[in-house]
């Protein structure tokens, strides 16, 4: 969903097609473990992850390229991992940015900025260097259909039209991560991820109210509800430690502009160190649920173990 990404390409777009490119992320490809991007390796979430688009933009001196990949259980959407960057020329600079600077902190919609919705928001910005993390809910047919900023449909379009084609079954809530970073004087390109999931499928108890302002999510409402915002903090350690990683290994940001996640006592992050699906506690429920699925368990002995789990 990768709404930071998004605010820029279309910030930038003129009169631009999309083509497809032609790479080992052709759409229907699988891949799992780490993957590797303009010889830069990614450690993807753990299981199997379908390609469902890969695009490329290009005009004038820049160009942008995005990834979006999905996993799915009897076509029904559980989560979404997407990477994307737009190069530029380093000649530019006096023009972009102070135009990555509007973009991140004065867009009326969404950027690296305090909004109610967000759960969590974690940035760094000194001259042209950004490094920015949000942790949020969506509202999936909100975002897809009718956002608020309704341009931003047309960066959405590839993956509402495989969603149609393939009858792809949604979840009403998700939860997100989404990160940026940008330093030209390491490298001359914007980077964009975002990794959402559907709660429930991985071992949150069902929702009951499905818009982006009654959401149990939304930090407003999230504190009459012990066991969500237990499941919630698992997910912003989760994703933290995600943006750590590519802190390290992809962004090769610079110490000073790394996040500061040390109330979370994440620990140090190494290049050998792999990135769960969900949380620790979330595979462990999902686990469960699946010995419940194929009859191992009774409903009753899968309701205590979850219950032990989460207490």
């Amino acid at each position: 969903m990768k709404k930071l990404l998004g605010i820029v390409v279309l910030g930038l777009l003129l009169s631009v097609n999309a083509n497809s490119v032609t790479t080992k992320f052709r759409t229907g490809s699988f891949h799992e473990g780490d993957i590797y991007w303009k010889h830069k390796k990614i450690s993807l979430p753990s299981g199997k992850w379908e390609t469902v688009e890969k695009w490329y933009w290009s005009a004038g001196f820049w160009t942008a390229t995005d990834l979006t990949l999905v996993q799915l259980s009897d076509n029904y959407l559980t989560s979404i991992y997407g990477f994307g960057e737009i190069d530029f020329n380093g000649s530019y600079q006096s023009y972009i940015a102070p135009f990555i600077y509007e973009k991140l902190y004065n867009d009326k919609y969404d950027g690296c900025y305090e909004r109610t919705e967000y759960t969590l928001l974690k940035t760094f910005q000194k001259g042209k260097v950004h490094n920015c993390f949000i942790v949020s809910h969506v509202e999936v047919n909100k975002e897809l259909n009718r956002p608020d900023d309704a341009e931003s449909k047309v960066y959405s379009a590839i993956f509402r039209k495989w969603m149609k084609d393939k009858n792809i079954k949604l979840p009403k809530i998700m939860l997100c991560g989404d990160g940026v970073y940008y330093a030209p004087v390491i490298r001359d390109t914007f980077y964009a991820w975002s990794y959402c999931i559907d709660p429930e499928s991985f071992g949150a108890s069902k929702n009951k109210f499905f818009t982006e302002e009654s959401s149990v999510y939304h930090p407003s409402n999230i504190h009459n509800f012990p066991n969500k915002k237990k499941f919630l903090h698992e997910w912003i350690i989760t994703t933290a430690k995600m943006h750590k990683l590519l802190e390290l290994t992809f962004f090769k940001a610079k110490e000073h502009h790394k996040l500061d996640f040390s109330e979370y006592n994440i620990g140090k992050i190494n290049e050998t160190k792999k990135i769960t699906s969900g949380s620790n506690l979330a595979e462990e429920i999902k686990e469960l649920k699946q010995l419940y699925d194929e009859g191992v368990l009774t409903k009753e002995e899968f309701e205590k173990a979850k219950k032990k789990l989460l207490n």
